[in-house]
């Protein structure tokens, strides 16, 4: 029973669900290759990372999620972007790091990248879940289960309904826009990007009230990249909100560093 209250088993059992009913059901467009090859690059690289800094290798759950978002979300024709994107998404996982902890979510920033360099060659899976929003609604009350497990609700909740909000509000200026909106909560890749990505303890606020500031903003970037006609725009806008937050804590933590050297000078 230890091993199902860790969040991260749970996690790999949810990702591994949806990618066993996606390919059977919704056609996911990934092959079997891509799936191995990924998921042997990312342990295989956080192996390698883990045992410079301690010594000693562990069971990579981490790498195996990372893996699996990748799989799900990156589709190309080749194996090779999912090779970069996994080298990307541990190696910034390691090498990019603030109070020693990563700055972005592995998975999200390995996708972002790939599909910004190489917007000719690669994407994100278009497919939605059409006649299959039993399947949808079964997974997201899993996803809500995990979620609350890790402390993330009020994130993910402030996330959809303040999308949901700015959408309308774009509606009654763009008609159109309406549509974009329907079609975004029936694509598959929300599901990964809510209960994946967004959610990462490691890169997500723990006060409830910075929770809900962080979803506000995702979906606020979110939706401004959307009507700029830009496509992965969920992915790349956590990845911006990542890099916003980051950047505010290095500034406010060299502050108050410059404060506390002039206060001892003074004294």
């Amino acid at each position: 029973m230890g091993v199902i209250r860790d969040p991260r088993i749970m996690q790999i059992m949810l990702l591994g669900t949806y990618a066993l009913t996606g390919k059977m059901l919704l056609q996911l467009q990934f092959t079997v290759i891509q799936m191995v090859v990924t998921l042997t690059v990312c342990i295989l690289l956080e192996w390698f990372f883990v045992y410079l800094k301690n010594g000693t290798v562990m069971w990579p759950h981490s790498a195996v999620i990372t893996s699996l978002g990748i799989v799900l979300v990156l589709r190309a024709d080749t194996v090779i972007p999912f090779i970069m994107a996994s080298l990307v998404a541990i190696g910034f996982k390691h090498l990019l790091r603030y109070r020693e902890s990563h700055i972005f979510n592995p998975s999200n920033i390995g996708i972002s990248m790939i599909v910004v360099l190489f917007p000719l060659t690669t994407s994100t899976d278009p497919v939605q879940w059409g006649f299959y929003l039993w399947i949808l609604a079964v997974m997201s009350l899993g996803g809500l289960y995990l979620v609350h497990k890790v402390h993330r609700l009020p994130l993910v909740l402030s996330f959809f309904f303040s999308f949901v909000g700015i959408q309308w509000i774009r509606h009654i200026i763009w008609t159109d826009a309406l549509n974009a909106s329907f079609s975004s909560f029936m694509w598959a890749g929300l599901f990964v990007f809510t209960f994946n990505m967004i959610t990462d303890p490691k890169t997500s606020p723990k006060d409830v009230k910075k929770q809900i500031y962080f979803g506000s903003s995702i979906a606020l970037t979110s939706q401004v990249i959307i009507h700029l006609n830009i496509h992965s725009a969920l992915f790349i806008s956590l990845a911006i909100i990542c890099l916003g937050q980051f950047l505010w804590k290095w500034v406010r933590d060299l502050s108050m560093s410059k404060g506390k050297q002039a206060s001892v000078k003074t004294n």
